[in-house]
């Protein structure tokens, strides 16, 4: 994959601004890997479940944000090294 995304830091969950903070962008991108729509959003879930994100569907991530920092970099460093949906499913379980 092409893209490479900024890092993601735990204060980037409570920040308000100009500014587009990069876990934003990871979840379009899990979003488009999955199929968008209803497909997306469940592959965007399971990524990041497979990541290490422990919160539940109204869980916010700045409620636990080391863990949602910890996730969506986990999450940059394999979209740097897969092409598909199935591919970083499987680097995401293997590491």
């Amino acid at each position: 994959m092409a893209n490479e995304f900024a890092e993601v830091h735990q204060d980037d969950f409570m920040k308000f601004g100009a500014e587009r903070p990069s876990y934003l962008d990871i979840e379009d991108e899990l979003m488009k890997l999955g199929g968008h729509g209803v497909a997306g959003n469940t592959f965007k879930k399971e990524a990041l479940k497979l990541a290490g994100w422990t919160g539940g569907a109204l869980t916010t991530y700045a409620s636990r944000p080391i863990v949602a920092k910890d996730a969506f970099n986990r999450i940059r460093m394999a979209l740097t090294k897969v092409n598909t949906a199935e591919d970083l499913k499987a680097l995401l379980t293997s590491e």
